[in-house]
């Protein structure tokens, strides 16, 4: 999974041809105008990117903090992702033998919705209107999604060089890995597209208390991980795991940043960003 404004990530690949929409982007080039014009904005976004920063650390130094029942049930994912691998070629052949018109359509909606940009869309807009009319709950839902997009996608870029797992449609089995191979058709391990789509799923999900949203959130981030396998982009392993990364990435940066707002410390990497002079001072502390 890469991460651009400029470039899209076609069903099987990398692909520059189609670049970020436009009228979006220039709509997020006017509401970020908007925002700075408002001298008290500006300390607040500043404040946001430092949560978004160490949410991120919280996350990807997570490892670092947990204890006996938190590797246990590390272990079973392991476990868990092993005897389901044992369902991936089955389930490959499932997906391609109920191809359909049908399928087709709603595997279109989930590849869209699990684009990188239609997350940046998202997230960007849902940020900067809070930031406009001052709505927390706008903000820290911007925030949420953003971290846990951040932390995922490192991890899922390393991971997937790290693997190089075969990709289904490459013809070669589900237990094919090849380390460092370097090349698309071997980034199967794990779904990049999944992990986006449940994330935003799931940040909004837990956001909103009405029924029919949860439903709605969930029913796209569960069609765009099928779609990668309908696509045979990725392998039914590759989409679980995708999925619970997003989750745990989202919970955690949730917790971490209630914690924040109640003055408490959860521990992990911390960055602050704080204005000084005519730009801003980073620091770091663990």
């Amino acid at each position: 999974m890469t991460f651009s404004l400029f470039g899209r990530l076609s069903p099987k690949g990398i692909c520059s041809t189609q670049p970020f929409p436009r009228g979006a982007l220039a709509i997020l080039l006017v509401l970020s105008h908007a925002v700075f014009a408002q001298t008290s904005r500006p300390e607040k976004f500043i404040t946001d990117v430092s949560h978004v920063i160490s949410g991120a650390g919280h996350v990807l130094t997570s490892p670092t903090r947990w204890q006996g029942k938190d590797w246990a049930i590390f272990g079973s994912v392991l476990a868990g992702t092993f005897a389901l691998s044992y369902l991936d070629e089955p389930f490959d052949d499932l997906m391609q033998r109920n191809r359909s018109g049908f399928a087709d359509r709603l595997n279109d909606i989930g590849i869209e919705y699990g684009e990188p940009r239609t997350a940046v869309l998202l997230t960007g807009g849902v940020y900067l209107s809070g930031l406009i009319i001052d709505n927390d709950w706008l903000r820290e839902t911007g925030v949420i999604a953003s971290a846990s997009l951040l932390s995922s996608g490192i991890i899922q870029s390393t991971t997937k060089a790290a693997a190089g797992r075969a990709r289904p449609h490459v013809g070669l089995g589900h237990d094919v890995f090849d380390p460092f191979r370097g090349e698309e058709n071997y980034y199967s391990f794990f779904s990049g597209h999944t992990m986006v789509a449940m994330i935003i799923s799931h940040t909004f999900a837990k956001r909103i208390n009405h029924p029919v949203a949860k439903v709605a959130f969930y029913s796209l981030g569960t069609v765009a991980g099928l779609a990668r396998a309908y696509n045979r982009d990725h392998w039914l392993t590759d989409v679980v795991l995708g999925n619970a990364l997003a989750i745990t990435s989202v919970n955690s940066v949730s917790r971490w940043l209630a914690a924040k707002k109640d003055g408490k410390e959860m521990g992990g990497l911390q960055w602050q960003l704080t204005p000084r002079g005519r730009g801003v001072n980073l620091s770091m502390a663990w």
